[in-house]
């Protein structure tokens, strides 16, 4: 088993929950790359979004992608929503276990609408339709699709450790 692994999916998939969880479970560190963003710019997303704008962030995302993916191996990275837009993270994600989390989008659309969300003001159309856009990107990038479908966080993770401890190919 080697890892980085990463976990990607549409906002409010469970990414972060589910990674925590699978790195607890692995005895692994675990990062946010929404808060490793954050944490570097001293703004949170919406505010940089607001600041900065949208091509900043991306910059910043890739940036701290790369740290991610480049350290330590026993890592799990709950990268951001729209980390696949960028052509170089498609190809680094293809280089490391990547799971998909494919989650119901009136789901995750419900899970979106608190503060702190950078889009959380956008219509459910512009949700979905952004989503379906993304939706290739991220079965294109993902060794392993799961589909959370709120069955609890710990049985999710549980299915991603029992594929990484079976070996964690690009076939699952």
């Amino acid at each position: 088993m080697e890892g980085p692994i990463a976990i990607v999916g549409y906002m409010g998939s469970g990414k972060s929950t589910i990674g925590r969880a699978a790195a607890q479970e692995l005895g692994w560190e675990f990062l946010d790359l929404d808060e490793a963003v954050a944490s570097t710019a001293g703004l949170s997303i919406p505010e940089i979004f607001e600041a900065h704008g949208e091509p900043r962030f991306r910059e910043l995302e890739h940036r701290a992608l790369m740290d991610a993916l480049g350290g330590t191996p026993e890592r799990v990275v709950a990268c951001g929503g729209g980390v696949v837009v960028d052509p170089r993270n498609r190809t680094r994600l293809t280089e490391v276990p990547t799971v998909f989390l494919w989650e119901d989008t009136e789901v995750m659309y419900r899970r979106t609408r608190g503060p702190g969300r950078p889009l959380r003001g956008t219509s459910y159309e512009d949700f979905a339709r952004r989503y379906a856009e993304r939706l290739p990107y991220y079965l294109d990038v993902a060794s392993l699709h799961v589909e959370p479908h709120e069955r609890p966080p710990r049985r999710v993770a549980d299915e991603i450790v029992a594929w990484l401890r079976r070996g964690a190919s690009r076939d699952s």
